[in-house]
């Protein structure tokens, strides 16, 4: 007899073939060592320009680490993983990217990616 507290794991199952199958067929159409395309970004988010970011982080001589320790100084709530998302081309908040212009002493347009 079966316990009504254990679960019916024949759905289940069904459900995590249907799951695979949607999967496999996504990432089949993916050329062979392309980087994915990224996500466009979520409202309140912007994606911010990767090469602009990264050359005024390095005309300061800092590395991601020291910009959160010097923005964590100045009262400038950006922590590491923040710094890395942005540098990698993902969208942040747009708090974020006013919070960067900040401590860079920059317009926020100046570090936003144009739209293409």
């Amino acid at each position: 007899m079966e316990s009504p507290i254990e679960p019916d794991r024949s759905r289940s199952s069904e459900c995590s073939i249907a799951i695979a199958d949607t999967v496999a067929t996504a990432e089949d159409d993916e050329t062979p060592g392309a980087a994915p395309a990224p996500a466009p970004a979520a409202r309140g988010q912007v994606v911010l320009d990767v090469a602009e970011l990264r050359r005024l982080r390095q005309d300061r001589l800092l590395s991601q680490q020291d910009l959160a320790d010097d923005c964590w100084r100045r009262n400038i709530r950006v922590s590491i993983a923040t710094i890395k998302r942005a540098e990698s081309g993902r969208a942040v908040r747009f708090r974020i990217a006013h919070e960067l212009a900040r401590c860079f002493g920059v317009p926020v347009a100046r570090l936003l990616r144009a739209a293409s």
